[in-house]
């Protein structure tokens, strides 16, 4: 029957074809082998192991061209942790003292009792497995060794009362100690003076109860200068849970802590200048108030008192005089536009969006129903695509779309066929919507004009306007996280793209 053993190489070497044969079939029955190689005397039977290097060789002593002490002999000085058992009929000392001295591991008389040869297979399986598990105990404690020495952490390990056993190169490298100046010291000599008592008071408390502890130290190397560092300490324990030892794995986060320390300064600068400008906000409401009624109110009293000389002394004045108080009424209503304008505009940066589906098509259908009721006698063409829809604030899309299909409206009053259009179209799966008009265009060398405060491409006085309206525009756009880019050609119409 086969019995669960680690697996392992064997070579049986015997010069009785019928003996080697037997054996060959007991022992396969018996164990499961990685391999299990037969040769006829000691020459092939030291190429074999030359070959597999077997765990385990069972050779007979007496045989032909190379007998199997001298091919044992020639295996130990190879491999001298091979397992070699002897087989032979012969019991005298002299065979006895030459095993033993070339360190033969077991000796079995033939003729062969099974069980006492199992019983040698056995005890040389557990050798070899023990021998595999230390090798393996030896290879992780050399790879964890490995791993500490060049850990890029500071390592270090202390006794049951704090005082320092060993200590990684890390650690040495950062602090500037050698390991004469540190071993046997308890690692107070790192403090830097700035932490409390009580915070050590109350590491030591965590630790020598059995439990881990984090946290952060501001120690000091043995240069003086200050670090910081991000600590794990964790007690090590015995078999009956008694406290050895205590590990501390370190890492220097001086410059974190400086990038910290420097971020807390910027909060701060940006948390004055948020005040600030709250102040200039609360300035601006202020100055908006001022213009929207103490500015307003004088320019009211103007055009009225305009309108009231021309009522009551038009008959006495002459036509040049009917011509100045027309001009005094009418800069008084361009300035009152103007103010209105203004305090649109400001208002834009602090008002709320309120977010909603908004039919674009319907709100140009009505900015153009407000265009034809101003000027009735205006023949003009408009196209205004069905269905265009978005998600944004309905108020601001009617003042976008007033202002873009009012500029239309206006720059294309010289042309005798006049349209304006408004549809939406999609470019890399976004939609895009556009005003265009065949009226007088632009230059695109100045395009980048076109959307500052009081910036007009038309200077000419031909056309009304205070160069604000693209500028709001622009700014409510972009409160709606969008772009907004014009196409132009002078006597070929322009067209405005936004994107939201």
């Amino acid at each position: 029957m086969l019995i669960d053993q680690p697996l392992v190489s064997v070579l049986y070497v015997e010069d009785e074809q019928s003996a080697r044969e037997i054996l060959c079939s007991v022992l396969e029955s018996k164990y499961r082998f990685k391999r299990l190689d037969a040769a006829e005397n000691g020459e092939r039977g030291l190429a074999l192991f030359k070959e597999h290097r077997h765990d385990i060789v069972i050779t007979d002593i007496s045989m032909p061209v190379m007998d199997g002490v001298a091919m044992a002999a020639a295996i130990k000085s190879i491999e001298p942790e091979t397992v070699i058992i002897i087989l032979t009929a012969h019991s005298g000392t002299r065979y006895l003292l030459d095993s033993i001295e070339l360190g033969i591991n077991n000796y079995v008389l033939k003729p062969v009792n099974y069980e006492k040869l199992f019983v040698a297979v056995d005890k040389s399986i557990s050798t070899i497995t023990l021998k595999r598990q230390v090798a393996s105990q030896h290879r992780f404690i050399r790879k964890l060794s490995r791993a500490i020495e060049q850990s890029p952490s500071t390592v270090l390990i202390t006794d049951e009362r704090g005082l320092i056993e060993y200590a990684n190169p890390k650690f040495f490298e950062l602090t500037g100690y050698s390991p004469a100046e540190v071993m046997g010291k308890n690692p107070r000599i790192l403090k830097s003076g700035v932490m409390s008592p009580a915070f050590y008071a109350a590491l030591w408390r965590a630790i020598s109860a059995g439990k881990e502890w984090h946290g952060e130290f501001l120690n000091r190397k043995k240069s003086g200068e200050l670090y910081w560092e991000a600590a794990a300490i964790s007690p090590v324990t015995d078999e009956t849970s008694t406290i050895t030892n205590y590990v501390a794995v370190k890492e220097d986060i001086t410059a974190r802590k400086l990038a910290e320390e420097k971020i807390e300064t910027l909060n701060a600068a940006l948390a004055d200048r948020a005040r600030e400008l709250e102040s200039a906000n609360a300035d601006l409401e202020a100055f908006n108030y001022t213009v929207s009624h103490d500015l307003r109110n004088p320019l009211t009293i103007i055009d009225s008192y305009s309108q009231l000389l021309l009522d009551k002394c038009g008959a006495s004045l002459d036509e040049q005089g009917e011509r100045i108080v027309g001009i005094i009424s009418h800069k008084a209503k361009h300035m009152e536009e103007l103010l209105t304008a203004l305090i649109t505009f400001s208002k834009l940066s602090r008002q709320a969006i309120t977010s909603e589906a908004v039919d674009l098509s319907a709100i140009a259908s009505g900015v153009r129903a407000e265009l034809c009721l101003r000027e009735p006698d205006r023949q003009i063409t408009f196209c205004i695509q069905d269905g265009v829809c978005c998600c944004a604030d309905r108020h601001l899309m009617h003042i976008v779309l007033s202002n873009l299909m009012g500029n239309a409206w206006k720059y294309t009053s010289p042309k005798d066929e006049q349209q304006i259009e408004f549809g939406m179209f999609h470019a890399d799966g976004k939609p895009v919507y556009f005003v265009r008009d065949n009226g007088i265009g632009f230059d695109m060398n100045h395009a980048d004009k076109m959307f500052g405060t009081f910036q007009r491409l038309q200077t000419d006085g031909d056309f009304d306007g205070f160069g604000i309206g693209l500028a709001t525009v622009q700014r409510i756009i972009r409160k709606h996280q969008g772009d907004i880019w014009a196409e132009g050609e002078p006597g070929k119409g322009a067209t405005f793209f936004f994107s939201l």
